[in-house]
């Protein structure tokens, strides 16, 4: 009986089906990352039930064959290292894909980072009944891409009603939305403009809580809302705190300490010179209670702007949430935050962006090259460049891109982190798959040598 589900385990025909399958498999996932993208071939195709199937009878296949060889000889050692090598790859393949860890990291110019940001999605709610303090709720693993909460909505009981998520879109594009808001404890918002005879600058200045400041660079200068003016520091800066409905006090400081700090008040349309470069600000929109909201455009296909969103019904109200964001909801009794957004894993180090730069192409603005001078916690300052990572206990950090601000400045290094721990077992198994290869056409050339007339003979 062994030996007969040997001789069937070990027929060519199934080696012909599995081979077929897997190629139609491998078909069906290129077509699919070219219509949509890698993360969607990924749960689609490569990382599903039928994937890790066929990879698993073709295991079975190459088993059955060298045992269907016993006893071996000296002939069968090209075909064994072969058959050997193909289930040592898949072998690497399989615990880098069940103990590896493949992110980004993001830091801010100057800042400090140990977080790796994952594919996978997690749901988090925090309750607080004074707005300060918040006691998590729910914090689970989701995947609304696989499991539609269209046909089964995510229902999350709260402690005034039950929160439903009841829809979701994975290629949505957002447009950002400042409106007024009548609730308490949130903060404000004003629109600007910064401009010369060589920039224009329109951007929005929000505060996500009340009392909370928000501090953006721009170019030579920084503009701070809700944040008090540190009139010690000579620097170009811009602090605007509200005063009322309808205006906002406003002080101007300088990098050069012989200038003296402008202070007044702005309403809507008014508009001073700053002195900067002959940059002129205006404040073109205003309000002490603002909230920040997005309209979603759904879209057929990925693109390098779009994210996914989900719909969440709560309290007889509809929110829309995009990925990697916040959801406050407020009620006559408690706050409610609703984070939907990427697990971000922490490394147990951070890791220091000292220095961003970036190479242009000469007379244009695109990047030619960019670099992240980064420091570890030892001190130990390393320059990350495309084709030049840094390798730290374990992990490998690539140069993948960088975000630019409005001034096409740059604001942030993305690094690409990545731990294969079976890449070893990976190599050794190309270097079996070669070896056994060339071994294989070696014989089979001397063979023929061999085999064939010598001079004189015919």
């Amino acid at each position: 009986m062994f030996k007969k589900v040997i001789k069937i385990l070990a027929s060519l025909k199934l080696a012909v089906v599995v081979i077929l399958a897997l190629a139609a498999l491998i078909s069906a996932g290129t077509i699919v990352e070219s219509r949509l993208d890698a993360q969607a071939a990924a749960k689609l195709v490569y990382h599903t039930w039928f994937m890790f199937l066929t990879l698993g009878t073709l295991c079975t296949v190459l088993i059955a064959v060298m045992v269907d060889r016993w006893p071996w000889k000296k002939r069968h050692i090209p075909f064994l290292l072969a058959h050997i090598g193909i289930l040592i790859l898949l072998s690497g393949s399989w615990i880098t894909h069940k103990y590896g860890l493949d992110g980004t990291m993001r830091f801010g110019i100057g800042e400090k980072n140990r977080f790796v940001t994952v594919p996978a999605t997690d749901l988090t709610v925090w309750y607080s009944a004074d707005g300060d303090r918040y006691t998590k709720l729910v914090e689970q693993e989701v995947d609304f891409f696989l499991k539609s909460p269209k046909k089964n909505p995510f229902r999350l009981p709260m402690m005034e009603g039950e929160l439903v998520i009841d829809d979701y879109e994975p290629y949505v594009s957002a447009s950002r939305n400042i409106t007024p808001s009548q609730q308490e404890k949130v903060g404000s918002a004003l629109r600007f403009q910064l401009q010369n005879a060589n920039a224009n600058i329109n951007e929005w200045l929000f505060q996500p809580k009340q009392g909370q400041g928000v501090t953006n660079q721009f170019g030579l200068a920084q503009l701070s809302l809700g944040i008090p003016a540190d009139l010690k520091r000579a620097e170009n800066a811009l602090y605007l705190n509200p005063k009322n409905e309808n205006e906002v006090d406003y002080v101007l400081t300088y990098r050069d300490p012989q200038r003296k700090p402008l202070k007044g008040t702005l309403k809507e349309g008014q508009n001073f010179q700053t002195g900067w470069m002959g940059l002129e600000f205006k404040l073109l929109r205003y309000f002490q209670k603002a909230e920040e909201k997005f309209d979603f455009k759904k879209l057929e296909r990925p693109t390098e702007l779009s994210t996914s969103a989900i719909q969440i019904q709560f309290q007889g109200k509809t929110h829309w949430v995009q990925l990697n964001d916040v959801l406050k909801l407020f009620t006559d009794k408690a706050v409610y935050i609703l984070t939907y957004g990427n697990r971000r894993i922490d490394l147990g180090f951070q890791l220091d962006l000292k220095k961003f730069e970036i190479g242009r192409y000469q007379g244009t603005m695109r990047a030619a090259s960019y670099q992240s001078l980064v420091a570890t916690p030892e001190g130990t300052e390393t320059l990350i460049s495309m084709n030049e990572p840094l390798k730290y206990k374990g992990l490998t950090f690539y140069q993948a891109s960088f975000q630019e601000g409005p001034d096409k400045e740059p604001i942030a290094s993305i690094l690409s982190v990545n731990y294969d721990p079976g890449r070893w077992i990976k190599y050794l198994g190309c270097l079996l798959i070669c070896l056994g290869t060339i071994w294989l056409f070696y014989n089979k050339r001397k063979a023929a040598r061999a085999q064939a007339p010598k001079p004189g003979e015919l």
